[in-house]
């Protein structure tokens, strides 16, 4: 999942707009076959006036949405749409791209307060949508049920949690549709340092969030990190602000101890999905052997990929830059390839 713009966030301005007395539809692709546009779990929503935000087909079959959709804030319910290849012979509405999408659309009224609430707190939530049962559930980790979804069955929720993509599961005879939001990844580099100004906007436009964060007020200027998430405070007390958590990788970047080392603890504690620092392989034996007095054990220890990046003899911050973010796009996407993932 990429970083996610609230303000402009489907769910998030539908409840907003729900807030203002609008009535509101929210559209969702259920399913793709061949070179459908919009990936399963996108959404559209559409007030009484026919305002939108978002997109389940990249514009080729929006307006008949949206038509359905104004229809439904009227009377209520819900449907499921279908669409295929659009015939260039006839007037009918569809895929120029020679995919087919299946997308259920339907009036919300009221909800999402709680899978907004957790989605901003960058907590896991759930969506489900009951395909034979007309009724939604929202599921929360502080909460594992939310608006009657102690009515779904158990294994149902057990493999909602345990699923990281969107699609549809039966289960007891009955389908539903089970969309998992995840928070969007984000990668901490601490140090404000040539590497973090290749690194931080090559991470950026990878759909990570980023932030730097670096004591030295001379480094972490707003002239030198453009548009980046920026703080100089101490590591430590911008991270009990903002904690770590398993959705973000931390790489250290500043060979100063007093900088790096106690966001590498906050970050083995934390089980963030990756965990880099800069240095030569004496540097960072240094460094762990710093660790094990604070209480590490070699296992711990191993989650920390030092000297950081992929092997690619990379040389100079820009070649630097590229190993460290590859390295942590292997362990999202591949967590098998790394042995230092955390468990």
């Amino acid at each position: 999942m990429t970083k996610i713009d609230f303000d402009r966030d489907p769910l998030m301005v539908a409840q907003q707009w729900m807030a203002k007395g609008r009535k509101v539809a929210l559209a969702t692709v259920l399913e793709t076959w061949g070179s459908a546009p919009c990936p399963v779990g996108s959404h559209l929503v559409i007030d009484q006036d026919g305002g939108f935000e978002g997109s389940v087909s990249g514009g080729c079959v929006e307006g008949a949405v949206i038509a359905e959709a104004l229809e439904l804030v009227e009377t209520g319910g819900r449907r499921v749409l279908e669409f295929g290849v659009a015939d260039e012979t006839a007037w009918r509405v569809g895929l120029s791209c020679g995919g087919r999408i299946k997308v259920h659309v339907e009036k919300l009224d009221g909800g999402l307060a709680s899978l907004n609430a957790a989605r901003q707190a960058r907590k896991p939530a759930i969506h489900i949508i009951g395909l034979d049962d007309d009724k939604d559930w929202e599921l929360t980790e502080a909460e594992d049920s939310v608006g009657g979804a102690t009515g779904l069955p158990p294994a149902l929720v057990a493999q909602a949690w345990a699923t990281s993509k969107p699609g549809i599961i039966e289960t007891e005879g009955r389908r539903y549709f089970v969309n998992p939001h995840h928070p969007a990844p984000e990668i901490v580099l601490i140090g404000a340092t040539h590497t973090s100004q290749v690194l931080a906007p090559m991470a950026a436009m990878a759909g990570f969030a980023v932030r730097i964060i670096d004591p030295r007020q001379a480094f972490a200027t707003p002239e030198r990190f453009q548009g980046i998430d920026l703080s100089a405070d101490w590591p430590q007390d911008a991270l009990a602000n903002r904690p770590l958590d398993a959705y973000c990788a931390l790489v250290a970047l500043t060979h100063d101890p007093k900088i790096d080392d106690e966001p590498l603890a906050l970050a083995l504690n934390a089980g963030c999905f990756y965990i880099g620092a800069l240095g030569s392989r004496k540097t960072h034996a240094a460094r762990l052997e710093r660790l094990r007095l604070q209480g590490f054990r070699d296992q711990d220890l191993a989650h920390i990929h030092g000297p950081v990046g992929l092997s690619i003899g990379a040389e100079g911050p820009a070649e630097i830059a590229v190993s460290i973010l590859a390295e942590i796009i292997q362990c999202r996407r591949r967590p098998e390839a790394s042995p230092s993932r955390p468990s």
